[in-house]
């Protein structure tokens, strides 16, 4: 989810590290699912993104769901 919000925005990795005040690896970890980001971090993002962070989990945890019943 992170990484087609960061795409449709148009930044690069370090673009959003920058806005969501991480760093680039820690980008990449997340949107390769390497590690799960804690909540301030999850705040972070969806403000840069200017969602709310419940909008944010429940848009990921429904990709989730669609990928397991699809394959």
């Amino acid at each position: 989810m992170v990484r087609t919000l960061r795409r449709m925005h148009g930044w690069t990795i370090e673009d959003a590290a920058e806005r969501f005040g991480i760093e680039p690896a820690y980008v990449r970890s997340i949107e390769s699912g390497r590690t799960n980001p804690s909540f301030a971090v999850i705040v972070s993002i969806a403000e840069a993104f200017e969602k709310r962070a419940g909008d944010l989990l429940l848009t990921e945890l429904a990709a989730r769901q669609g990928r397991g019943r699809n394959g």
